[in-house]
């Protein structure tokens, strides 16, 4: 049912991901996979596809964040009880307008940190700053490691809203990252980009410190522009 994806001619002109959610919507067409149904783990649907995780992972997030699959902590993914027309139209519009959803996002972020990195600058308490020194320790141990330093960045970015003290901007941020980790396993992981935004991030951290709103400001938009240019190009 879940057949491996022939690169050579399928992912030419699509990205990985989209191929994946197409793949999933011929399965509900053809009525192998239905509503209610759940769906192989992430590990699983890499192997049955033959590709690595993270293609695999952005079509998961994807298509959660479109609210076509529900993740059950501690049980797994699940195609939602919606109606299935609406589901596939859903896949549709979101196959349709992905560079779109992409372009809207990364509009959003900066939106949102810049303000964020501004308040944070301001209010931070020295809890904050230990938090997120230690996020970035991590982050450089997981990289010495050979990791990715994905979870970290995630974890960091989350602090300095945190530290903001504006409640609804943590909020944002929380219902964010579903798919700004997408880019960042993008730019971070297959771009090889961990050791720059590691250094991004330190930076950034010694601004707050140093409470200068100008600068970290300015090194929250370098860093967020340099994500936009590596994020999904192949």
């Amino acid at each position: 049912m879940y057949k491996p994806i022939a690169r050579a001619s399928e992912a030419q002109s699509v990205r990985l991901y989209e191929i994946i959610i197409n793949r999933i919507k011929a399965m509900i067409l053809d009525g192998n996979l239905k509503v209610g149904d759940k769906l192989p783990s992430e590990r699983e649907l890499a192997e049955m596809f033959q590709v690595s995780r993270v293609p695999v992972r952005e079509a998961l997030k994807v298509l959660e964040f479109m609210e076509i699959i529900q993740n059950i902590p501690g049980d797994g993914l699940y195609l939602k009880y919606v109606d299935i027309n609406d589901l596939l139209l859903k896949i549709d519009f979101m196959i349709e307008t992905s560079s779109d959803i992409i372009s809207d996002l990364f509009e959003a972020r900066q939106a949102i940190e810049l303000k964020a990195v501004e308040l944070a600058s301001a209010r931070r308490t020295e809890a904050d700053i230990q938090a997120m020194d230690d996020i970035l320790n991590e982050m450089a141990a997981d990289i010495a490691r050979g990791g990715d330093g994905i979870q970290a960045a995630t974890q960091f970015h989350t602090a300095i809203s945190k530290a903001s003290k504006n409640k609804v901007l943590t909020r944002i941020n929380d219902l964010l990252n579903t798919l700004t980790e997408m880019s960042r396993e993008t730019s971070l992981k297959e771009h090889g980009q961990a050791p720059v935004a590691l250094v991004f991030h330190r930076q950034i951290l010694e601004k707050i410190k140093e409470q200068n709103i100008l600068e970290a400001k300015q090194l929250m938009q370098e860093h967020l522009d340099m994500t936009e240019r590596t994020a999904f190009h192949d």
